[in-house]
């Protein structure tokens, strides 16, 4: 046992250490998480001999749906509503095409009879949440492009996963038809929408409500009410993933109490199940296998990458923007929406549901899975920031702050912290302190510049590069337009 505590230790050292990298240079961190569990595993120095298929796909789908809460509780519902037919769209008409061109491709260049070819279209065709939140957060993407990428991301595991559970059914001896197909799709998302919905808004009643004695216990109740509202879905039919990130979009939407405590504590335990999640698909790959059929996963990476992706985005696109003149995006945007199509560890996990069932040719679905993931999200990941700036659709993003302020505890629902970040063409900078009028549910709590803090007194003028820090008891009405740049939303 303690062998096995060591071992696990120092990988999770090494994961989180690795994390600089990947910030540094725009790799997804899931890309170096896995090559670590390589490393580790039978085929590195390590050693370590890991096949227990059912033990890897528990943890990954529990990891997952940890990963979908707290990314939920991130998520903008103004920006998740207003790219909502786009995203959905991707989410779903995109991942059955996707899905049919691959599975023509890989019926070309690999042994694979339609269906499991089939099945291969259907495991490699969700984007990753995890990989598109940490490749685009604060690089400048423009909202409404990062808003349809997240909102897709966020949202087509659920039909890539019913997907694949029935055309893996079928593939060992079970019967599909299209018309049940279609229809279990509709009875999932529904209920999964029903059930999520439901969970955010009375756990987010429950905590505003509820007064135990220790803080520390409200993250631990937010995160089991997400796990109730994941395993509840799956219980009644429903898709348990769209469930528990609608449960924290939900969530993370409302007055709340505790809000940043719930916050940081799932951020840590998402990083948590992403590095466990990782290191242990790395463990189950077996290097030797996957050399050997290097040339048809290359072959269907770039397939994916250059036709199927860029495929689907135009077909779901156009017709939108034909229909209706709010959702058009030009030919630069389409470009960046098809690059960031970032791959994760779901296709990964699903690909362990052929080798549990024993689908013929599962071995050879879950090798060119695993290349195609590492080696398209390493490629994507690294170029897609360039290639926005190239179409010059990346936007000035503001410095962060070395310091924060948020209410912790139980700050009464609705209230908030602003970090208001003034350039030269906000309407105070210039001005005094005591000349500028706040709302009064509103102060300034401090000013960060220059690596200092300066204390908000009256005489103080504004400054191009301040950080305004702003406490509010009503975050609701947003920051006031003195402290908001021409064009940018309050």
């Amino acid at each position: 046992m303690d062998t096995i505590v060591l071992t696990g230790g120092l990988l999770t050292v090494a994961a989180v250490l690795s994390t600089r990298f990947a910030r540094r240079f725009g790799v997804p961190a899931l890309v170096l998480f896995v090559g670590i569990g390589m490393l580790a595993g039978p085929g590195g120095p390590g050693g370590v001999s890991f096949v227990d298929y059912d033990l890897g796909y528990g943890v990954g789908l529990l990891a997952l749906a940890t990963i979908l809460f707290s990314g939920g509780l991130d998520t903008d519902a103004r920006l998740f509503r207003a790219s909502l037919v786009p995203g959905g769209l991707l989410a779903t008409v995109g991942v059955i095409v996707k899905m049919l061109l691959i599975a023509a491709v890989a019926v070309l260049v690999s042994p694979l009879d339609w269906p499991t070819a089939l099945l291969l279209g259907a495991v490699l065709a969700p984007t990753d949440a995890a990989a598109v939140f940490s490749v685009l957060a604060g690089q400048g993407l423009p909202e409404r492009l990062r808003g349809v990428l997240e909102t897709e991301s966020g949202t087509n595991d659920p039909i890539s996963i019913y997907l694949t559970m029935a055309l893996a059914t079928s593939a060992v001896g079970g019967t599909l038809s299209g018309w049940s197909l279609i229809g279990g799709v509709i009875v999932q998302l529904a209920l999964g929408a029903g059930v999520g919905f439901a969970a955010g808004r009375g756990l987010g009643a429950l905590i505003n409500r509820v007064r135990v004695e220790t803080a520390g216990l409200y993250p631990i109740l937010a995160f089991a009410g997400g796990l109730s509202a994941y395993a509840g879905a799956n219980l009644v039919g429903g898709n348990g993933f769209l469930a528990i990130y609608l449960a924290g979009l939900v969530l993370g939407n409302r007055p709340l109490s505790h809000r940043s405590d719930i916050r940081q504590f799932m951020d840590g335990a998402a990083w948590l199940g992403q590095i466990a999640m990782f290191l242990l698909l790395g463990l189950v790959a077996t290097p030797g296998r996957l050399v050997d059929n290097l040339p048809t996963a290359l072959a269907i990476t770039a397939a994916l990458i250059l036709i199927a992706r860029p495929a689907s985005v135009f077909l779901v696109l156009e017709p939108l923007a034909r229909l209706t003149g709010r959702h058009r995006f030009d030919t630069a945007e389409q470009l960046i929406v098809s690059w960031a199509g970032l791959k994760g560890a779901v296709p990964i996990i699903l690909a362990m549901v052929p080798l549990q069932l024993g689908v013929p040719g599962g071995r050879l679905v879950f090798d060119i899975v695993f290349v195609v993931v590492i080696v398209g999200t390493t490629i994507q990941g690294l170029t897609i920031i360039p290639l926005a700036r190239l179409l010059r659709l990346l936007e000035p993003v503001p410095p962060e702050p070395p310091i924060g302020i948020e209410f912790s505890g139980a700050a009464p629902p609705g209230s908030g912290a602003f970090d208001v970040y003034l350039t030269p063409t906000t309407p105070i900078v210039g001005r005094r302190l005591a000349d500028v009028e706040l709302p009064p549910a509103m102060v300034i709590a401090a000013i960060y510049r220059d690596g200092r803090l300066v204390t908000p007194r009256g005489d103080v003028v504004f400054a191009a590069g301040d950080h305004v820090f702003l406490l509010t008891s009503d975050t609701a009405a947003g920051v006031p337009p003195v402290f908001c740049a021409p064009g940018t939303p309050p």
